[in-house]
């Protein structure tokens, strides 16, 4: 995708009228953008301009998980009664908001971001729109917002476990990762037990 972006970039330097061009880029598009125009110009940019088609059935399987979990949940609201709907619907917040804020907790986030995990979890685990990292994420950034020296000093802090957790900003990335990953096992156990409990006799 960079190798891409410096292409077009370039690409559309040449493109531009006059008789020098002046562009502002990231460090990372420098070098690259320079190879490209020390090479003979690219006179399409058709191929880089195109949309990939985008494919239906991932939308569906991303809607899927929840449509089957709401389901089961209204099923066995139907047949086995308003209790056994409670305790599945108790199972699915707890399944989810629980590891969702250990997570969060373990990236040693915000009191208010643990809470935010939990209660976000059980939700954003019924849509593919949003997941509980970005509501978390948000969350800390507002509340423990990064500096411009943890700025500067990112790519050195990043290469120790200990830079990981007193960086603001990459907190934010470990408070994203770590609760995102509780609320995938939290919904793979709360949607396990709820499809054992449709299907039990009990």
């Amino acid at each position: 995708m960079i190798d891409e972006r410096d292409v077009y970039l370039a690409e559309r330097m040449r493109q531009s009228s006059g008789q020098s061009a002046v562009a502002v880029v990231g460090a990372g598009h420098v070098a690259g953008m320079l190879r490209v125009l020390a090479d003979p110009p690219r006179a399409d940019l058709s191929e880089l301009e195109a949309i990939p088609d985008s494919t239906p059935w991932l939308k569906w399987i991303g809607w899927a998980i929840p449509v089957l979990i709401l389901g089961a949940l209204a099923v066995i609201g139907v047949m086995k009664g308003a209790e056994a709907f409670r305790d599945n619907l108790a199972f699915w917040i707890l399944a989810n908001g629980v590891p969702s804020a250990i997570g969060a907790a373990v990236a040693l986030a915000h009191p208010l971001t643990v809470l935010s995990a939990f209660l976000a979890a059980p939700l954003t685990s019924l849509t593919p729109v949003i997941g509980a990292g970005y509501v978390t994420a948000f969350v800390q950034t507002y509340l423990q917002p990064p500096l411009v020296g943890e700025l500067r000093g990112v790519s050195e802090d990043a290469s120790s476990w200990r830079g990981w957790f007193s960086n603001r900003l990459l907190r934010i990335f470990l408070v994203f990762l770590l609760s995102t990953l509780g609320s995938v096992i939290g919904t793979w156990v709360g949607g396990a037990e709820i499809f054992t409990n449709l299907f039990s006799s009990g």
